[in-house]
């Protein structure tokens, strides 16, 4: 419709390279059913098509050509085996070396760019018939992403004109091409039904009008138009990324949700609770609330608070099975958890409660709270102060006994039939009143403390965010968040986010 020897040459292009790909077979039968194969040069084609019926302009053409194909078949090599299309990249190589050897030599300059010889098949109105044309058949199979397209070059154009000062249609053909391209391709094309195939589209478009206004800025327009330049290099770029990061947990739906919460949170002044389980001690600490640190020999029944304070064997029982644990929590260092936690500790929760009893948590400047206490103290059963291990089992030997009433002492950890302590049960139910989300990391089981906080939370539709593991028996409500996997790993995800939500603190901190 406007360039008709651009045209003819084009099926010229076309017709060598599928020829010729028949016969190197360097492509697929389907990829030679597609036309990808002469796709390349009928682009080529199209840049020397006026002056293909000159020698000179022949000469040209066939040698763009075959430097194209020479290109075409090692970029294929290089990018095809990274899933990343070669677009009309080897085309564009092939006609700026030709463009700079011209150049080079001081040629004629009117092949730099193109020159409008032929007459176009209305004289008038050309133009806009092939645009409505090439928007029709891609609104024909593509309705709602060819209305997206035409807004996102439209309001590209815009800004262009205000940036340059050229008039809008004196911009179509040079830069609207990009964007159409950029926008277009990645949303039906290279990453059709694609997860943030939308926003990929987004960034490509708006990469591509970079590339472009760098080229018009330096003032390579004047050596040679930047073509499909922009398209070619922001789509190998942005498939790049999301080729690398398709699997990463940025792209999570999950990890988004999160973020989510979190923002609206923060704005509704909403605080957030945590509960952790065993999960964060990477089994280098037996599960404490599903009784893995007891002898397996030894009934259940005889760990209990009662059978402590009556019989002298059970008292036995309870400090060898609590000594060893204790042994083997003096053996345990902070991990990458521990920190993650502590830095969520200071920026964002609200009160954190952990079925862990090792206190690596720092319980004086935190709100920590040890639903089943801790393994390194002891505490009186008349008095309730606490005390330190002795340096030796003594226990071993005799009762131990309180230095300040003389009542019997026991390891500051629940028996099996002790409730949580009062303080650590008010404090839990006054912050899930306030709360507006809840953290459940590293839990693998329901045990009561768990099934409380949860049934707390599902009462008061309070979104829960499960990191690492779901508790087993539970079922996953919409309103929740599933995160599984490295607990340190996500927890370090969202103390990046809160970094991000810094500012929105106004200078408040959550009330401890």
């Amino acid at each position: 419709m406007v360039a008709v020897w651009s045209a003819v040459a084009a099926l010229l292009g076309v017709l060598i390279n599928n020829s010729l790909s028949l016969v190197i077979k360097d492509y697929t039968v389907q990829e030679w059913r597609l036309g990808i194969a002469g796709y390349n040069g009928a682009i080529v084609g199209m840049y020397w098509g006026d002056s293909i019926f000159s020698i000179m302009g022949l000469c040209l053409f066939l040698v763009t050509l075959l430097i194209c194909l020479l290109i075409e078949f090692r970029l294929r090599a290089l990018l095809i085996p990274k899933q990343l299309p070669i677009l009309s990249l080897p085309a564009m190589v092939s006609i700026l070396v030709m463009v700079f050897t011209i150049s080079l030599f001081s040629f004629d300059t009117n092949h730099l760019l193109f020159t409008g010889a032929a007459e176009p098949v209305l004289q008038t109105y050309s133009r806009e018939v092939a645009i409505i044309l090439v928007v029709s058949a891609m609104a024909y199979q593509y309705p709602l992403a060819t209305l997206q397209t035409l807004g996102i070059s439209l309001t590209g154009g815009l800004v262009a004109q205000w940036l340059t000062g050229l008039n809008l249609y004196a911009l179509v053909d040079l830069w609207a091409i990009n964007l159409v391209l950029a926008y277009f391709s990645i949303k039906t094309l290279f990453l059709k039904h694609a997860r943030l195939a939308s926003l990929a589209a987004t960034f490509n478009a708006l990469l591509a009008w970079i590339i472009w206004y760098f080229w018009f800025i330096t003032g390579l327009e004047q050596l040679s138009a930047p073509l499909l330049i922009p398209f070619i290099m922001s789509s190998l770029i942005t498939l790049s990324l999301y080729r690398q990061y398709i699997n990463h947990n940025l792209l999570q739906s999950e990890l988004w949700r999160t973020f989510k919460l979190m923002l609206i949170n923060r704005l509704r002044a909403k605080q957030c609770v945590a509960i952790t389980g065993s999960g964060i001690r990477k089994g280098t600490l037996p599960d404490y609330p599903s009784g893995q640190w007891l002898d397996p020999k030894v009934p259940i029944t005889s760990y209990t608070l009662a059978e402590f304070k009556a019989s002298k064997r059970c008292r036995y029982l309870y400090w060898k099975a609590s000594y060893d644990y204790y042994q083997q929590a003096l053996t345990i260092n902070k991990n990458n958890i521990d920190e993650q936690l502590d830095y969520l500790l200071n920026h964002y929760l609200s009160g954190l409660f952990t079925e862990t009893v090792d206190s690596l948590f720092n319980t004086e400047q935190h709100p920590v709270y040890e639903c089943y206490g801790s393994i390194k103290r002891l505490y009186c059963l008349d008095c309730a102060k606490q005390q330190a291990w002795p340096p030796i089992p003594l226990w071993s030997q005799r009762d131990l006994h309180c230095q300040h009433c003389s009542g019997l002492l026991k390891p500051q950890i629940l028996a099996a039939d002790e409730n949580i302590d009062s303080e650590c049960y008010q404090a839990l139910q006054k912050n899930m009143m306030e709360c507006g989300c809840l953290l459940v990391i590293g839990v693998p089981t329901i045990t009561p403390v768990v099934s409380m906080i949860i049934e707390n939370a599902n009462a008061n539709k309070i979104p829960i965010i499960f990191i690492g593991t779901i508790p087993f028996g539970y079922f996953v409500e919409e309103k929740d968040v599933q995160l599984t996997g490295d607990i340190a790993h996500w927890l370090a995800e969202i103390n990046g986010f809160i970094n991000l939500l810094h500012p929105l603190k106004w200078g408040c901190k959550w009330k401890k």
